[in-house]
């Protein structure tokens, strides 16, 4: 596991970024849930919805987060799959 001052630096970082002072929790929390269901991270979108729900993010807020994170997801499939086209008509 990580030494604990380390795991209090990435705390402290995450927190940093989180509470940022530009951005409003609710956008903030719709970030992070997008961010979360990009990456595919399990654990954090369970808990980033709950948190979302709590700063009365709507369901349906949720929703257009939902298909913003599959269409970025869906982009990066297209573009990656064109690069290798790309290469294989370079060879």
């Amino acid at each position: 596991m990580l030494p604990e001052h380390v795991k209090q630096k990435f705390v402290d970082f995450h927190d940093a970024a989180a509470s940022n002072g530009i951005l409003n929790p609710k956008t903030t929390v719709m970030i992070q849930l997008g961010a979360a269901m990009a990456l595919g991270c399990h654990p954090c979108m369970k808990t980033l919805t709950r948190i979302a729900e709590e700063k009365d993010v709507s369901q349906e807020e949720i929703g257009a987060v939902y298909g913003i994170a599959m269409a970025v997801a869906a982009g990066t499939v297209f573009n990656r799959y064109r690069e290798v086209c790309k290469e294989l008509d370079a060879v």
